[in-house]
Protein backbone atom coordinates (compact mmCIF):
# COMPACT_ATOMS: atom_id res chain seq x y z
CA UNK A 1 0.00 0.00 0.00
CA UNK A 2 1.40 3.38 -0.94
CA UNK A 3 0.13 5.18 2.17
CA UNK A 4 1.97 2.73 4.42
CA UNK A 5 5.31 3.84 2.95
CA UNK A 6 4.69 7.52 3.54
CA UNK A 7 6.42 9.50 6.26
CA UNK A 8 3.97 9.50 9.18
CA UNK A 9 6.01 11.14 11.94
CA UNK A 10 5.70 14.90 12.21
CA UNK A 11 7.21 17.48 14.54
CA UNK A 12 5.62 15.86 17.59
CA UNK A 13 5.02 12.18 16.90
CA UNK A 14 2.14 11.00 14.75
CA UNK A 15 -1.06 13.01 14.62
CA UNK A 16 -4.23 13.26 12.56
CA UNK A 17 -8.02 13.18 12.48
CA UNK A 18 -9.50 10.10 14.10
CA UNK A 19 -10.79 7.67 11.48
CA UNK A 20 -8.49 9.03 8.78
CA UNK A 21 -5.04 7.66 7.98
CA UNK A 22 -2.89 7.39 10.02
CA UNK A 23 -5.20 7.61 13.06
CA UNK A 24 -7.02 4.33 12.46
CA UNK A 25 -7.13 1.10 14.45
CA UNK A 26 -5.43 -0.85 11.65
CA UNK A 27 -2.56 1.61 11.56
CA UNK A 28 -2.24 1.75 15.37
CA UNK A 29 -1.79 -2.01 15.57
CA UNK A 30 0.75 -2.08 12.75
CA UNK A 31 2.56 0.83 14.36
CA UNK A 32 2.70 -0.91 17.74
CA UNK A 33 4.08 -4.07 16.15
CA UNK A 34 6.69 -2.01 14.27
CA UNK A 35 7.68 -0.15 17.44
CA UNK A 36 8.09 -3.42 19.33
CA UNK A 37 10.27 -4.89 16.57
CA UNK A 38 12.57 -1.87 16.70
CA UNK A 39 12.56 -0.91 20.38
CA UNK A 40 12.18 -4.32 22.08
CA UNK A 41 12.90 -7.14 19.60
CA UNK A 42 13.49 -9.59 22.45
CA UNK A 43 10.59 -8.53 24.66
CA UNK A 44 10.39 -5.87 27.32
CA UNK A 45 8.15 -3.42 29.14
CA UNK A 46 6.11 -0.47 27.86
CA UNK A 47 4.03 2.13 29.69
CA UNK A 48 0.99 3.59 27.91
CA UNK A 49 -0.70 6.81 29.00
CA UNK A 50 -3.24 9.09 27.38
CA UNK A 51 -5.18 12.31 27.67
CA UNK A 52 -8.97 12.51 28.07
CA UNK A 53 -10.25 12.51 24.49
CA UNK A 54 -12.82 9.83 23.73
CA UNK A 55 -10.73 8.10 21.07
CA UNK A 56 -7.97 7.46 23.59
CA UNK A 57 -9.70 4.33 24.86
CA UNK A 58 -9.81 2.92 21.34
CA UNK A 59 -6.16 3.53 20.55
CA UNK A 60 -5.09 2.39 24.01
CA UNK A 61 -6.79 -0.96 23.43
CA UNK A 62 -5.30 -1.34 19.94
CA UNK A 63 -1.77 -0.60 21.08
CA UNK A 64 -2.14 -2.81 24.15
CA UNK A 65 -3.32 -5.74 22.02
CA UNK A 66 -0.47 -5.46 19.53
CA UNK A 67 2.17 -5.09 22.24
CA UNK A 68 0.84 -8.07 24.21
CA UNK A 69 0.72 -10.11 20.98
CA UNK A 70 4.40 -9.26 20.52
CA UNK A 71 5.21 -10.54 24.01
CA UNK A 72 5.60 -7.26 25.89
CA UNK A 73 4.60 -6.39 29.44
CA UNK A 74 2.17 -3.49 29.12
CA UNK A 75 1.48 -1.05 31.96
CA UNK A 76 -1.64 1.07 31.50
CA UNK A 77 -1.33 4.48 33.18
CA UNK A 78 -4.70 5.90 32.18
CA UNK A 79 -5.19 9.69 31.77
CA UNK A 80 -1.88 11.25 32.75
CA UNK A 81 0.20 14.25 31.63
CA UNK A 82 2.87 13.54 29.01
CA UNK A 83 5.72 14.52 31.37
CA UNK A 84 4.31 12.14 34.00
CA UNK A 85 4.38 9.31 31.47
CA UNK A 86 7.99 10.16 30.64
CA UNK A 87 8.88 10.24 34.34
CA UNK A 88 7.19 6.88 34.96
CA UNK A 89 9.06 5.38 32.00
CA UNK A 90 12.37 6.43 33.55
CA UNK A 91 11.65 5.52 37.16
CA UNK A 92 10.04 2.15 36.45
CA UNK A 93 12.75 1.07 34.01
CA UNK A 94 10.41 0.71 31.05
CA UNK A 95 12.01 0.08 27.67
CA UNK A 96 9.84 2.81 26.19
CA UNK A 97 6.64 4.74 26.79
CA UNK A 98 3.66 5.72 24.67
CA UNK A 99 1.66 8.94 24.92
CA UNK A 100 -1.76 8.90 23.23
CA UNK A 101 -2.58 12.57 22.73
CA UNK A 102 -3.04 15.28 20.13
CA UNK A 103 -1.82 17.89 22.61
CA UNK A 104 -3.61 21.21 21.97
CA UNK A 105 -5.83 19.95 19.12
CA UNK A 106 -9.58 19.39 19.46
CA UNK A 107 -11.09 16.00 20.29
CA UNK A 108 -11.55 15.08 16.60
CA UNK A 109 -7.77 14.58 16.47
CA UNK A 110 -5.48 12.20 18.28
CA UNK A 111 -1.82 11.29 18.16
CA UNK A 112 0.83 8.85 19.28
CA UNK A 113 4.21 9.86 20.73
CA UNK A 114 7.03 7.45 21.56
CA UNK A 115 9.36 8.02 24.51
CA UNK A 116 12.63 6.13 24.98
CA UNK A 117 13.86 4.62 28.25
CA UNK A 118 15.43 7.94 29.22
CA UNK A 119 12.12 9.78 28.97
CA UNK A 120 13.10 11.49 25.73
CA UNK A 121 11.13 11.59 22.49
CA UNK A 122 12.75 9.21 20.00
CA UNK A 123 14.99 10.71 17.32
CA UNK A 124 14.34 10.86 13.60
CA UNK A 125 16.61 7.88 12.85
CA UNK A 126 14.50 5.57 15.04
CA UNK A 127 11.32 7.02 13.55
CA UNK A 128 12.56 6.16 10.05
CA UNK A 129 13.31 2.55 11.01
CA UNK A 130 9.83 2.20 12.53
CA UNK A 131 8.27 3.69 9.38
CA UNK A 132 10.16 1.17 7.23
CA UNK A 133 8.39 -1.70 9.01
CA UNK A 134 4.83 -0.38 8.85
CA UNK A 135 3.94 -2.55 5.87
CA UNK A 136 4.88 -5.71 7.80
CA UNK A 137 2.12 -7.93 9.14
CA UNK A 138 1.69 -7.37 12.91
CA UNK A 139 3.31 -10.08 15.01
CA UNK A 140 1.14 -12.49 17.00
CA UNK A 141 3.11 -14.86 19.21
CA UNK A 142 1.89 -18.27 20.25
CA UNK A 143 0.05 -18.49 23.57
CA UNK A 144 3.09 -19.36 25.66
CA UNK A 145 5.01 -16.33 24.36
CA UNK A 146 2.34 -13.66 24.78
CA UNK A 147 2.85 -10.69 27.05
CA UNK A 148 0.44 -9.36 29.64
CA UNK A 149 -1.11 -6.05 30.66
CA UNK A 150 -1.78 -4.46 34.03
CA UNK A 151 -3.06 -1.17 35.36
CA UNK A 152 -0.66 1.00 37.36
CA UNK A 153 -1.83 2.34 40.72
CA UNK A 154 1.35 4.34 41.42
CA UNK A 155 1.92 6.54 38.38
CA UNK A 156 0.06 9.60 39.68
CA UNK A 157 1.75 9.56 43.10
CA UNK A 158 5.16 9.00 41.51
CA UNK A 159 4.74 12.13 39.43
CA UNK A 160 3.36 14.08 42.38
CA UNK A 161 6.56 13.33 44.30
CA UNK A 162 8.57 14.98 41.51
CA UNK A 163 6.38 18.08 41.57
CA UNK A 164 6.44 18.37 45.36
CA UNK A 165 10.25 18.18 45.29
CA UNK A 166 10.31 21.74 43.92
CA UNK A 167 9.64 22.89 47.49
CA UNK A 168 11.71 20.27 49.32
CA UNK A 169 14.08 22.95 50.66
CA UNK A 170 11.14 24.84 52.18
CA UNK A 171 10.57 24.23 55.90
CA UNK A 172 6.89 25.06 55.57
CA UNK A 173 4.89 21.94 54.67
CA UNK A 174 2.29 24.25 53.08
CA UNK A 175 4.52 26.66 51.12
CA UNK A 176 1.65 28.02 49.00
CA UNK A 177 -0.64 28.85 51.91
CA UNK A 178 -2.31 32.19 51.25
CA UNK A 179 -1.63 31.94 47.51
CA UNK A 180 -4.75 31.96 45.33
CA UNK A 181 -4.35 30.16 42.01
CA UNK A 182 -6.76 29.60 39.14
CA UNK A 183 -5.87 26.45 37.19
CA UNK A 184 -7.27 25.67 33.74
CA UNK A 185 -6.51 22.03 32.89
CA UNK A 186 -8.06 22.30 29.41
CA UNK A 187 -10.33 19.36 30.33
CA UNK A 188 -7.24 17.30 29.64
CA UNK A 189 -4.79 14.89 31.18
CA UNK A 190 -4.03 16.97 34.31
CA UNK A 191 -7.66 17.60 35.26
CA UNK A 192 -7.23 15.76 38.60
CA UNK A 193 -3.53 16.18 39.22
CA UNK A 194 -3.16 19.92 38.76
CA UNK A 195 -5.71 21.08 41.37
CA UNK A 196 -4.70 18.27 43.72
CA UNK A 197 -0.98 19.14 43.77
CA UNK A 198 -1.68 22.84 44.34
CA UNK A 199 -4.10 22.01 47.16
CA UNK A 200 -1.56 19.68 48.77
CA UNK A 201 0.93 22.55 48.75
CA UNK A 202 -1.54 24.74 50.60
CA UNK A 203 -2.84 26.96 47.80
CA UNK A 204 -6.38 28.25 47.52
CA UNK A 205 -7.33 26.67 44.18
CA UNK A 206 -10.01 27.71 41.73
CA UNK A 207 -10.30 24.99 39.04
CA UNK A 208 -11.78 25.64 35.61
CA UNK A 209 -11.96 23.26 32.63
CA UNK A 210 -11.28 20.33 34.95
CA UNK A 211 -14.36 18.29 33.96
CA UNK A 212 -13.56 16.26 30.84
CA UNK A 213 -16.29 14.42 28.97
CA UNK A 214 -14.19 13.03 26.13
CA UNK A 215 -15.16 15.77 23.69
CA UNK A 216 -14.44 19.06 25.48
CA UNK A 217 -10.66 18.78 25.64
CA UNK A 218 -9.11 22.14 24.59
CA UNK A 219 -12.60 23.48 23.81
CA UNK A 220 -12.45 27.24 24.42
CA UNK A 221 -10.05 26.67 27.30
CA UNK A 222 -6.46 25.85 28.13
CA UNK A 223 -3.25 27.41 26.86
CA UNK A 224 -4.70 28.18 23.41
CA UNK A 225 -7.86 29.88 24.76
CA UNK A 226 -7.00 31.74 27.99
CA UNK A 227 -9.85 34.27 27.88
CA UNK A 228 -11.92 32.69 30.68
CA UNK A 229 -8.81 32.16 32.78
CA UNK A 230 -7.83 35.82 32.49
CA UNK A 231 -11.28 37.00 33.54
CA UNK A 232 -11.40 34.55 36.44
CA UNK A 233 -7.98 35.60 37.79
CA UNK A 234 -8.98 39.25 37.85
CA UNK A 235 -12.51 38.63 39.17
CA UNK A 236 -11.28 36.46 42.05
CA UNK A 237 -8.28 38.64 42.90
CA UNK A 238 -5.99 35.64 42.43
CA UNK A 239 -2.20 35.72 42.46
CA UNK A 240 -1.97 34.00 39.08
CA UNK A 241 -3.59 31.65 36.63
CA UNK A 242 -2.13 28.54 35.05
CA UNK A 243 -3.30 27.29 31.65
CA UNK A 244 -2.31 23.84 30.43
CA UNK A 245 -2.90 22.09 27.12
CA UNK A 246 -4.48 18.69 26.59
CA UNK A 247 -1.49 16.63 27.67
CA UNK A 248 -0.07 19.22 30.11
CA UNK A 249 3.36 19.61 28.54
CA UNK A 250 2.62 23.20 27.50
CA UNK A 251 1.96 26.14 29.80
CA UNK A 252 0.73 29.70 29.68
CA UNK A 253 0.65 31.87 32.81
CA UNK A 254 -1.73 34.72 33.58
CA UNK A 255 -0.46 37.32 36.03
CA UNK A 256 -2.49 38.99 38.78
CA UNK A 257 -3.60 41.74 36.39
CA UNK A 258 -4.84 39.34 33.70
CA UNK A 259 -1.74 39.76 31.55
CA UNK A 260 -0.45 36.75 29.63
CA UNK A 261 3.06 35.39 30.05
CA UNK A 262 4.08 33.24 27.09
CA UNK A 263 6.99 30.84 26.72
CA UNK A 264 9.55 33.57 26.04
CA UNK A 265 8.69 35.43 29.24
CA UNK A 266 8.75 32.19 31.19
CA UNK A 267 12.22 31.42 29.79
CA UNK A 268 13.35 34.83 31.01
CA UNK A 269 12.11 34.17 34.55
CA UNK A 270 13.82 30.78 34.59
CA UNK A 271 17.08 32.24 33.28
CA UNK A 272 17.11 34.88 36.03
CA UNK A 273 16.20 32.27 38.65
CA UNK A 274 19.19 30.14 37.65
CA UNK A 275 21.87 32.83 37.56
CA UNK A 276 23.45 31.55 40.79
CA UNK A 277 22.85 27.87 39.95
CA UNK A 278 26.19 26.09 39.46
CA UNK A 279 24.62 23.88 36.77
CA UNK A 280 23.61 26.91 34.71
CA UNK A 281 26.18 27.65 31.98
CA UNK A 282 24.65 30.96 30.85
CA UNK A 283 23.08 29.32 27.83
CA UNK A 284 19.36 29.17 27.02
CA UNK A 285 17.79 27.38 24.07
CA UNK A 286 14.84 28.81 22.19
CA UNK A 287 13.59 28.25 18.65
CA UNK A 288 13.47 30.17 15.40
CA UNK A 289 10.25 31.77 16.69
CA UNK A 290 11.69 32.98 20.00
CA UNK A 291 11.20 36.73 20.29
CA UNK A 292 14.22 38.87 19.46
CA UNK A 293 13.46 41.00 22.52
CA UNK A 294 14.31 38.06 24.76
CA UNK A 295 17.55 37.47 22.88
CA UNK A 296 18.55 41.10 23.41
CA UNK A 297 17.72 41.01 27.13
CA UNK A 298 19.59 37.76 27.69
CA UNK A 299 22.61 39.17 25.89
CA UNK A 300 22.60 42.10 28.31
CA UNK A 301 22.75 39.49 31.12
CA UNK A 302 25.71 37.72 29.44
CA UNK A 303 23.47 34.78 28.56
CA UNK A 304 23.62 33.27 25.07
CA UNK A 305 20.42 32.28 23.27
CA UNK A 306 20.66 29.31 20.92
CA UNK A 307 17.88 28.73 18.40
CA UNK A 308 16.68 25.29 17.33
CA UNK A 309 13.99 24.29 14.86
CA UNK A 310 10.43 24.35 16.20
CA UNK A 311 9.47 21.37 18.39
CA UNK A 312 10.41 20.58 21.97
CA UNK A 313 12.31 17.52 20.73
CA UNK A 314 14.56 19.84 18.72
CA UNK A 315 14.89 22.17 21.69
CA UNK A 316 16.03 19.34 23.94
CA UNK A 317 18.50 18.11 21.33
CA UNK A 318 20.06 21.58 21.21
CA UNK A 319 20.10 21.71 25.01
CA UNK A 320 22.14 18.50 25.10
CA UNK A 321 24.57 19.85 22.49
CA UNK A 322 25.12 23.14 24.33
CA UNK A 323 24.86 21.86 27.90
CA UNK A 324 21.95 24.25 28.59
CA UNK A 325 19.55 23.27 31.38
CA UNK A 326 16.82 25.72 30.31
CA UNK A 327 15.04 25.70 26.96
CA UNK A 328 11.64 26.07 25.39
CA UNK A 329 9.28 27.45 22.82
CA UNK A 330 7.22 30.63 22.70
CA UNK A 331 4.12 28.41 22.63
CA UNK A 332 4.85 27.25 26.18
CA UNK A 333 6.75 23.97 25.86
CA UNK A 334 9.38 24.66 28.52
CA UNK A 335 12.10 22.24 29.64
CA UNK A 336 14.19 22.32 32.81
CA UNK A 337 16.49 19.33 32.30
CA UNK A 338 17.52 19.24 35.96
CA UNK A 339 14.08 17.76 36.58
CA UNK A 340 12.84 16.34 33.29
CA UNK A 341 13.91 15.87 29.65
CA UNK A 342 10.53 16.98 28.35
CA UNK A 343 8.20 19.97 28.53
CA UNK A 344 6.33 19.94 31.84
CA UNK A 345 3.66 22.56 32.45
CA UNK A 346 2.98 21.85 36.14
CA UNK A 347 6.65 21.59 37.04
CA UNK A 348 7.44 24.92 35.37
CA UNK A 349 4.41 26.57 36.99
CA UNK A 350 5.64 25.56 40.44
CA UNK A 351 9.15 26.86 39.70
CA UNK A 352 7.68 30.21 38.62
CA UNK A 353 5.52 30.38 41.76
CA UNK A 354 8.54 29.55 43.93
CA UNK A 355 10.51 32.35 42.26
CA UNK A 356 7.66 34.79 42.94
CA UNK A 357 7.66 33.80 46.63
CA UNK A 358 11.45 33.88 46.97
CA UNK A 359 11.76 37.32 45.36
CA UNK A 360 8.60 38.58 47.07
CA UNK A 361 7.44 39.87 43.70
CA UNK A 362 4.09 39.64 41.94
CA UNK A 363 4.04 37.53 38.79
CA UNK A 364 3.84 40.63 36.59
CA UNK A 365 6.88 42.11 38.33
CA UNK A 366 9.01 39.10 37.40
CA UNK A 367 8.94 40.22 33.74
CA UNK A 368 8.47 43.98 34.13
CA UNK A 369 11.95 44.71 32.76
CA UNK A 370 11.61 42.50 29.66
CA UNK A 371 10.52 44.21 26.43
CA UNK A 372 9.38 41.86 23.68
CA UNK A 373 8.80 43.00 20.11
CA UNK A 374 5.13 42.95 19.06
CA UNK A 375 4.35 39.90 16.91
CA UNK A 376 1.70 39.50 14.23
CA UNK A 377 0.77 35.86 13.53
CA UNK A 378 -1.07 34.63 10.45
CA UNK A 379 -1.86 31.13 9.18
CA UNK A 380 -2.51 29.92 5.62
CA UNK A 381 -4.43 26.71 5.01
CA UNK A 382 -2.31 24.48 2.76
CA UNK A 383 -4.95 21.91 1.75
CA UNK A 384 -5.47 23.72 -1.57
CA UNK A 385 -1.85 24.83 -2.00
CA UNK A 386 0.93 23.04 -3.86
CA UNK A 387 4.33 24.68 -3.53
CA UNK A 388 6.65 22.96 -6.00
CA UNK A 389 9.76 24.82 -4.81
CA UNK A 390 10.67 23.39 -1.39
CA UNK A 391 12.91 26.39 -0.66
CA UNK A 392 10.30 28.97 -1.56
CA UNK A 393 9.21 29.79 2.01
CA UNK A 394 12.75 30.19 3.37
CA UNK A 395 13.81 32.21 0.32
CA UNK A 396 10.79 34.49 0.73
CA UNK A 397 11.56 35.03 4.43
CA UNK A 398 15.23 35.79 3.68
CA UNK A 399 14.27 38.29 0.97
CA UNK A 400 11.88 40.16 3.29
CA UNK A 401 14.29 40.12 6.23
CA UNK A 402 17.04 41.64 4.10
CA UNK A 403 14.75 44.66 3.61
CA UNK A 404 13.32 44.70 7.13
CA UNK A 405 16.09 45.66 9.60
CA UNK A 406 13.56 46.84 12.20
CA UNK A 407 12.00 43.42 12.64
CA UNK A 408 12.05 39.76 11.72
CA UNK A 409 9.86 37.48 9.62
CA UNK A 410 9.47 33.72 10.12
CA UNK A 411 7.59 31.63 7.54
CA UNK A 412 7.35 27.90 8.11
CA UNK A 413 5.05 24.93 7.53
CA UNK A 414 3.33 23.64 10.66
CA UNK A 415 4.55 20.27 11.87
CA UNK A 416 1.18 19.30 13.33
CA UNK A 417 -1.49 20.89 11.11
CA UNK A 418 -2.00 21.60 7.35
CA UNK A 419 -0.94 25.22 7.74
CA UNK A 420 1.81 27.64 6.82
CA UNK A 421 2.59 29.78 9.85
CA UNK A 422 3.72 33.38 9.43
CA UNK A 423 5.17 35.41 12.33
CA UNK A 424 6.22 39.01 11.92
CA UNK A 425 8.15 40.88 14.62
CA UNK A 426 8.04 44.66 14.25
CA UNK A 427 7.46 47.61 16.56
CA UNK A 428 5.28 49.17 13.85
CA UNK A 429 2.22 46.94 13.50
CA UNK A 430 1.09 48.79 10.37
CA UNK A 431 4.32 47.69 8.71
CA UNK A 432 3.73 44.17 10.00
CA UNK A 433 0.20 44.10 8.53
CA UNK A 434 1.48 45.24 5.14
CA UNK A 435 4.21 42.61 5.17
CA UNK A 436 1.67 39.91 6.12
CA UNK A 437 -0.56 40.79 3.16
CA UNK A 438 2.42 40.73 0.79
CA UNK A 439 3.60 37.36 2.13
CA UNK A 440 0.16 35.76 1.88
CA UNK A 441 -0.26 37.01 -1.69
CA UNK A 442 3.19 35.72 -2.69
CA UNK A 443 2.51 32.28 -1.24
CA UNK A 444 -0.91 31.97 -2.88
CA UNK A 445 0.49 33.13 -6.24
CA UNK A 446 3.16 30.43 -6.07
CA UNK A 447 0.85 27.73 -4.70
Amino acid sequence: MKEQKEKVFGTDGIRGKVGEYPMTIDFAMRLASSIAKVMTPNGGKVAIGKDTRISGYMFESALESAFVAHGLEVILLGPLPSPAIAYYTIKQNCDFGIVISASHNSYEYNGIKIINHQGEKIDREIESIIESKLSDTPTTNTAEALGKAKISNTSRNLYKSLLMSIFEDNDDHLPLKGFKIVVDASNGAAYKLAPQVLLDLGADVIPIACSPNGKNINLDCGSTHPETLRKTVVATDSNLGIALDGDADRILIVDEEGGILDGDQILYILAKANISNKSFNHKVVGTITTNSGLETKLRDMNIDLYRSDVGDKNVYSMMKKTGAIIGGESSGHIINSEYSPTGDALLIALIIIKESLNKELKISELVSDLELLPVLNENIDTEDLLLTNENFLSDLANEINSKNPEGRVIIRPSGTEPLIRISIENKDQDVASTLAKDIINSIKENG
